[in-house]
């Protein structure tokens, strides 16, 4: 027994002296900082300002001047002001309301908002900013409580959680636990995603959220009741320090952003669930369509699968919406915000707990909510949200309104000759510097969100109506130019679609719509010379760019993926540079194409060996920056030049060539170089001239090692629209080294 107690003590000391070197490490060479979220700087002068590390950043004095009146408003990305920040936020328009009123005083609003913030962040934050001396505590917060769990039930186990506040704010390792899951992602091809690896460690996903997970209930109830436990500390700190507090309640967007249609019914098998998701999603095309009684019918057909179902009440909702029912509408948006399970908003639950929390800590209540149900009919929705949660400049104003009345109507702010009202939006949009160029930038970022959304309620309006009037004002912003015109498309009208594309070219150069289609939409819309293909996701549970990658980091990678068959694509547009029209050449070219797949498809095939051609007829081979020769069974080029190339004349017809294949060994007289590309110009003239609008390229690796490559001219509509080929020339693109090329042919349908 004394051996085990021995072993067990000195396996302990063990432990905590490993911990212990671990947390010195980490200090010494400054890793994993505890979480500060505030800096302070001395300027010039020697006054020292204090700036607010996360959000929008505000600076102010450390030491509160004399006279100063100082606002603490602590919240998420709806306090920070998104997406308009940094430039507007309903603190911001509070600020200058409250300093409008009473000029000679000096009012100052911190905006402390941060995205993503959680009540427990929040409530670090405010013990740290307390030293700050604010005057007044403003909290709009509960968003986004459900996006983490926390290790344990911390309301359960207040005495432990407690005690791990010293941990939380003071130990490295800590800090180092705490950002393992960004560690992981560092190495995706390892691990995989947070999912993979929870399914490969055989994780119950219900007791680890994924922010798309449907949430189970037991988690549900614990988010609840932690953030209850966290705004129970935040409060009972403020009453001990007596420091006047605004607590508010939120508002979210209930009429034009749809509840999650996961999890279904748990009593429904997978077909009904299917059936259930297939008769809601018909029933509101049919409402915006305006065909209400065939939308009406799906939902009483469906009314007995969707027992407590979020996505039913909503489709309901807005069908009585769109017959004037206002009560029966909003009775059923509440009901589908009361079903949903989404983690992306405050649940039904979280209001009537801030209220609870107001009246027990006495703080002063701003019934946001409240306000904003009050002033729509029948619910909140794109009146005053610009997407699910955050408030757009009128929904802003609206809450800097409510919280500037309340602290006049309450005395809570010392103002001589309150104002009022609010000052209007467009006074706030001149002081605020809020242009048409910034506003239409953050009209385009959220017409592309609206555009990947999964069923918004009339999506495409607000997104055209968005996209158009960017577009109107700034003709080179081609992206909004592309996704207007695939949203036109997808509604069939193509007319419109044509025109549209004319006016995007003749307002930009051709070239710099390849690089938007190359670098946001690539395989998806693609631009072969002066050919436009697209291929739009018709699926009826998906939205036209569904699952395009928007913004890539990683543009040549992208680059090297190989584009989707012709015969995928749904509409392919001829660009006529000197009309500046586009023409719709779609079942011209299906059918031409038809036809040279059938002939290719014949067994019979002729091969031109460029090698052996090479051998017989060395003197037609044009070479440029380079020389050519051929050694045994392959042609060796020396490439010297900043554009080495040749070139060698081959009258073939495009649509009976099938294929061009090679093997390629590039050795580069830099070591340092390990990739090229290989670009694939024809000529259609004579003599041959060359230009980029026709040229294949393809990635290959300078390693010395002969590497197959196989061109399919089939799948190219540059190539197939060419017209005779006179001429081909093989362009290393800038390499300089030695390059050995064999088996060199071109395939063809028929001589």
């Amino acid at each position: 027994m004394g051996n085990r107690i021995k072993y067990v003590l000195f396996s302990s000391i063990m432990v905590l002296l490993l911990f212990a070197a671990a947390e010195t490490a980490l200090r010494v060479f400054r890793l994993c900082p505890p979480p500060e979220f505030f800096v302070e700087t001395k300027d010039d002068q020697g006054q020292v300002w204090t700036k607010y590390k996360a959000g929008i950043k505000p600076r102010f004095p450390k030491i509160k001047k004399p006279g100063t009146f100082r606002i603490m408003v602590f919240g998420e990305s709806s306090v920070m002001g998104y997406p308009f920040h940094p430039r507007a936020s309903f603190p911001a328009m509070l600020e200058l309301a409250l300093n409008k009123s009473d000029p000679q005083k000096t009012i100052e609003v911190l905006n402390l908002g941060a995205s993503g913030i959680t009540s427990l962040q929040i409530y670090y934050c405010l013990r740290q900013a307390l030293k700050y001396q604010p005057d007044l505590v403003v909290i709009y917060a509960g968003q986004n409580e459900f996006f983490q769990a926390s290790l344990f039930a911390d309301w359960k186990h207040p005495f432990l959680d407690r005690s791990l506040d010293v941990l939380r704010l003071h130990s490295r390792i800590y800090q180092l636990f705490r950002k393992t899951d960004q560690l992981l992602t560092m190495f995706p091809a390892a691990v995989g995603t947070r999912q993979e690896l929870a399914e490969k460690l055989n994780f119950n996903l219900d007791k680890l959220p994924m922010e798309n997970r449907p949430m189970s209930q037991q988690f549900y109830e614990n988010r609840i009741q932690s953030f209850q436990y966290h705004m129970n500390r935040i409060l009972e700190l403020l009453s001990r320090r007596k420091i006047p507090t605004v607590l508010c309640t939120v508002a979210v967007n209930l009429k034009d952003w749809p509840p999650e249609w996961l999890p279904f019914p748990p009593q429904l098998s997978a077909s009904q669930s299917e059936l259930l998701k297939n008769q809601l999603y018909q029933a509101s095309l049919d409402i915006a369509d305006g065909q209400l009684q065939k939308a009406n019918e799906l939902l009483e057909k469906s009314r007995q699968l969707a027992q407590d179902y979020a996505m039913y009440y909503f489709v309901k909702a807005w069908m009585e919406y769109k017959q004037g029912e206002m009560e029966s509408s909003r009775r059923d948006f509440l009901l589908a915000r009361q079903f949903d399970n989404s983690r992306h908003r405050a649940p039904p639950e979280i209001n009537p707990k801030l209220r609870e929390l107001a009246v027990k800590y006495q703080a002063v209540l701003a019934d946001i909510d409240s306000r904003f149900m009050k002033i729509s009919r029948p619910v909140p929705g794109f009146d005053w949200f610009i997407d699910h949660v955050h408030p757009n400049l009128p929904g802003q104003r609206l809450i800097a309104e409510e919280l500037y009345q309340i602290l006049v109507l309450n005395r809570l702010v010392p103002l001589n000759k309150p104002l009022p009202e609010c000052p209007a939006v467009d006074e706030f949009k001149k002081a605020f510097k809020l242009d048409d160029n910034f506003l239409d930038e953050v009209n385009l970022h959220m017409a592309i969100y609206y555009l990947l959304q999964r069923r918004l309620p009339e999506r495409e309006k607000h997104t055209i109506n968005f996209l158009s009037q960017d577009f109107a004002r700034h003709s080179d912003h081609v992206l909004s130019g592309i996704c207007l015109a695939s949203i036109l498309l997808a509604q069939y009208q193509e007319a419109a679609a044509v025109d549209f594309l004319g006016t995007l070219f003749l307002k930009n150069n051709p070239s710099q719509v390849r690089k938007t289609l190359e670098h946001y939409f690539f395989p998806k819309i693609i631009m072969q010379g002066n050919f436009l293909l697209f291929h739009l996701n018709l699926d009826p549970a998906l939205p036209p760019l569904r699952g395009i990658m928007l913004v890539r980091a990683e543009t040549k990678t992208a680059m090297q993926k190989s584009s989707l068959p012709l015969e995928q694509y749904q509409w392919i547009f001829q660009y006529h540079p000197a009309e500046n029209r586009f023409e719709n050449i779609t079942a011209a070219f299906r059918e031409k194409y038809q036809a040279g797949k059938n002939l290719c498809n014949r067994p019979q095939k002729a091969r031109y060996d460029i090698v052996a051609f090479y051998k017989q007829k060395p003197g037609i081979f044009r070479v440029n920056d380079s020389s050519l020769k051929a050694s045994g069974n392959y042609l060796e080029m020396q490439m010297t030049g900043k554009d080495p190339w040749f070139a060698f004349p081959l009258e073939i017809d495009p649509w009976a060539t099938t294929n061009i294949e090679l093997q390629l060994a590039l050795t580069p007289d830099d070591p340092k170089i390990h990739q090229a590309e290989l670009n694939l110009y024809w000529a259609t003239t004579e003599p041959p001239e060359f230009s980029e609008t026709q040229k294949l390229s393809l990635p290959i690796r300078a390693d010395g090692k002969p590497h197959p490559l196989l061109i399919d001219l089939m799948g190219n509509i540059n190539w197939l629209s060419s017209g005779k080929v006179s001429a081909l020339r093989l362009d290393p693109a800038d390499f300089k080294g030695r390059a050995q090329i064999r088996g060199f042919k071109v395939t063809l349908c028929a001589l």
